[in-house]
């Protein structure tokens, strides 16, 4: 149990410290600036925020604070805000491994090593989190 509160903790610090350094914000203005779409740009922020530091709650709540005066401006619908939203959780489903807690929780609960961990839970994330975004992103483009 303390190694998940370890993992979880050192997560939410590690994403403090992406904010704090300006690191995230450059990020999104990189990405928007290359006239990517917020909601692809909103699905590989999330993915890499959650690759990077574990938690998919900082992950979702961190990419929406760097992209809110993005979506903000954008004029959306409150359907297609529901569905940038949804891109960014489904960014955060996927490349779940050891340094998330859930990770964790999963491979010890089912008796599977690191290695089959990686091989079942981190894929089968990642495999939900970007058929959701692809079914998300077909949805906004027949509402927009």
């Amino acid at each position: 149990m303390a190694v998940i509160v370890f993992v979880t903790g050192a997560g939410g610090v590690f994403a403090n410290v992406l904010v704090e350094s300006g690191i995230g914000k450059a990020l999104s203005g990189a990405l928007i600036s290359m006239n990517m779409p917020i909601i692809v740009a909103g699905f590989i922020i999330s993915s890499a925020l959650r690759a990077s530091q574990g938690s998919a709650t900082v992950a979702i709540l961190t990419t929406a604070g760097l992209l809110s005066e993005s979506i903000a401006a954008a004029g959306y619908s409150d359907l297609q805000i529901v569905l940038v939203t949804l891109a960014i959780g489904f960014g955060a489903l996927g490349l779940s491994h050891i340094n998330d807690s859930g990770f964790w929780i999963v491979t010890k609960y089912l008796g599977l090593t690191v290695k089959d961990g990686l091989k079942t839970w981190t894929v089968l994330s990642t495999v939900f989190g970007v058929t959701g975004f692809l079914l998300t992103c077909g949805v906004f483009a027949i509402v927009s």
